[in-house]
């Protein structure tokens, strides 16, 4: 009997690892066409088909994974496809919502050796303190939780998610506000150097060169500022980056 009990548990957790990863698999494929779907309309539509996918996925199994998977395409839909104001309250309780998921995970496990957590939290408190007025986000700690997730991201695996710690550490000292007594260790001398880093990596990222050209001009070399606005300007989207360079390109 006792050896039935232990059977049949094994087979439930299988049933439960395999619908996790077929969920997964179908959010990878609509995922995968992000940049492909140049109509925004069809692109929205096959994003929120990721994005279900990846639901029920970390529904199934929440898991670092789950976490960074749904992370990417939430992010995706609500910074390129759909970024409007209109959408404030939406992305309000979607961001919300999916960091609190995260920290409660992590009281159950260690998330500080994990590069997929640490960029997903790092990427969703981004988005939510967007959100919020400067004291705002200063007052709960926003900019200092990000700067904390990103660098132990850099420590854990410069290299992941295509060197995404040092463009989120360079746009966040760029960003983030000095207030006396409250947030005084950003530093644009500081942005710079992680964009460097960033760009000897990653050069043909429009974003980055943007992000660049922006602390550049803060730091006074608004001449070589201007060349790298106008190199963005100038260029063309990118097959497997369009909405992201596209972004780039009309923010400029």
């Amino acid at each position: 009997m006792k050896k039935f009990f232990y059977i049949s548990f094994i087979l439930f957790a299988v049933s439960f690892l395999y619908a996790q990863n077929d969920f997964i698999k179908q959010g990878d494929f609509y995922f995968n066409k992000r940049n492909e779907i140049l109509d925004k309309n069809k692109a929205i539509e096959n994003i929120n088909k990721a994005i279900e996918n990846y639901k029920k996925a970390a529904e199934e199994k929440l898991d670092e994974i789950s976490i960074y998977k749904l992370t990417k395409a939430i992010d995706f839909k609500y910074n390129y496809l759909i970024s409007s104001e209109g959408y404030h309250q939406e992305k309000w309780d979607i961001f919300k919502s999916l960091i609190e998921k995260i920290n409660k995970f992590c009281e159950k496990n260690d998330c500080n050796k994990s590069k997929y957590i640490m960029y997903s939290r790092a990427i969703l408190t981004g988005r939510f303190g967007e959100l919020m007025n400067v004291m705002e986000a200063a007052s709960e700690g926003i900019a200092g939780k990000i700067k904390d997730d990103a660098e132990k991201l850099l420590k854990l695996d410069e290299t992941f998610n295509n060197y995404a710690a040092y463009i989120i550490l360079g746009r966040l000292h760029y960003k983030a506000p000095n207030i006396v007594f409250l947030l005084t260790w950003p530093d644009k001398k500081k942005s710079k150097e992680y964009l460097e880093k960033y760009l000897e990596k990653e050069p043909d990222s429009l974003t980055g060169i943007y992000y660049y050209a922006d602390t550049l001009y803060e730091l006074g070399e608004k001449e070589k500022a201007n060349e790298l606005y106008k190199k963005v300007l100038n260029a063309k989207p990118r097959k497997n980056f369009y909405y992201e360079d596209k972004k780039a390109i009309e923010e400029v």
